[in-house]
């Protein structure tokens, strides 16, 4: 075929494969802004430089692209608090500590990620919810070992570990609904505030030293 101006305008536009990393940055990018019943699937294909049936290649609708999403990030939340714990040595409120900090890192790296991941949840049904809860049971579960071990060692004090475990769940969770990257604490600031606010949820027996 001659290689005509029109020939090679159809070759650049011609459905590329789409990897991971590309999937998930268009998908946050368009529910971010549109809402999960506000995005179209043709949305996230443009954004991801593909065509909508090679998008359909991979995905079968909205809602697997929804959790495909949402699974990755809770993945990627739940390796890093653990990482950060495992580094954090075996006192308990260290531990607690490297978590509640290792959250904010990951809210500040990815904003888009943390509230989608607040908000579109509700949309997720079935085998789809239940994958990504299985990846947030991790993140949970980095906390309760936490609190549970300072709790037994008199480090803080817990009527309800169920309850002080959602609570400071809760607290690191919506910090993705008001962090602003343009805002006045630099994430070191915001990081000290998070702990220090999770330490007097806990009623710790001892408060963080500042990171400055």
């Amino acid at each position: 075929m001659e290689d005509t101006p029109a020939n090679a305008n159809r070759r650049r536009a011609a459905p590329r494969f789409i990897d991971r990393d590309t999937v998930v940055h268009a998908a946050l990018e368009v529910f971010s802004a549109q809402g999960f019943h506000g995005a179209s699937t043709r949305q996230i294909a443009k954004a991801a430089g593909t065509s909508l049936s090679n998008l359909y290649n991979y995905f079968g609708s909205k809602s697997e692209i929804l959790e495909f999403v949402l699974e990755e990030t809770a993945r990627t939340l739940a390796d890093s608090l653990e990482e950060a714990v495992g580094a954090a040595g075996t006192d308990p409120l260290s531990r607690l500590e490297a978590a509640v900090r290792a959250y904010v890192d990951f809210i500040v790296a990815q904003p888009r990620a943390s509230v989608v991941g607040i908000t579109e949840f509700r949309y997720l049904e079935g085998e789809n919810r239940a994958e990504v809860v299985t990846e947030r049971d991790r993140t949970e579960a980095v906390f309760r070992a936490a609190i549970c071990d300072a709790a037994a060692a008199g480090e803080c004090e817990v009527r309800n570990l169920g309850s002080a475990v959602r609570g400071v769940v809760t607290l690191c969770n919506s910090m993705s609904t008001w962090y602003r990257p343009d805002g006045e604490l630099s994430p070191a600031e915001l990081a000290d505030l998070q702990v220090d606010l999770v330490f007097g949820l806990v009623r710790a027996a001892k408060r963080p030293a500042s990171s400055d």
